[in-house]
């Protein structure tokens, strides 16, 4: 099994950066992703939300309401660690399961991976780095204000210390040419450095 985490901050490009990947050959996951299919309605974490937070949760259409469960979490620390507790085991585990069958590895996004202490269970780390101005840029075009923006990022590390921490880094706020170049370097080097790991 090979797992690669590819980690940043919010609005770094993880996603552009993992599509890039997919395209040198990887198999990919997202653990947002994830989190959405283990949110389907009927699921046992959907029912322990609804017991814990009640119908406030649930949306018009039956899904859970993620603005909804956000506007609770990030107003108390203790319903975020709650909401944590309940799904950061059921995720981690699919993603185990997801690299045991991947050839020749996994990489997947994981927007927490430091903060969630995960780091251990990763043969590399890539981290997707983006100027603070291309950050807001990018999460003003979802609509999110400076208020929304602030809350989100203050609950993560800094896009620098990610960096520092990971393995490898790339820049996203580049053009589509070196973004494409900077992934199938870090691709090949990392499968370079699996193989030659095998062989040891």
């Amino acid at each position: 099994m090979m797992l690669v985490a590819v980690t940043g901050g919010i609005g770094a490009g993880k996603t552009t950066v993992l599509e890039q990947f997919a395209r040198c050959g990887a198999e990919v996951a997202d653990a947002d992703a994830l989190v959405h299919r283990l949110y389907e309605p009927g699921s046992e974490l959907y029912m322990a939300l609804i017991e814990h937070w009640g119908v406030r949760v649930v949306a018009a259409d039956g899904q859970l309401s993620r603005p909804a469960i956000a506007e609770i979490v990030f107003s108390e620390p203790a319903e975020l660690q709650w909401l944590n507790g309940m799904v950061h085991p059921r995720v981690r585990q699919l993603i185990k399961d997801k690299a045991a069958v991947a050839r020749p590895a996994l990489f997947c996004a994981i927007p927490l991976l430091f903060e969630s202490g995960w780091e251990g269970d990763m043969n590399y780390t890539v981290a997707v780095w983006c100027d603070p101005d291309t950050q807001r840029q990018r999460l003003s075009q979802r609509g999110w204000d400076e208020r929304e923006m602030q809350r989100r990022i203050s609950r993560q590390l800094s896009m620098d210390e990610k960096l520092r921490r990971s393995d490898y880094g790339i820049i996203s706020s580049c053009s589509w040419d070196l973004l494409w170049e900077q992934c199938r370097m870090v691709y090949q080097r990392i499968l370079a450095r699996a193989t030659t790991a095998q062989k040891a």
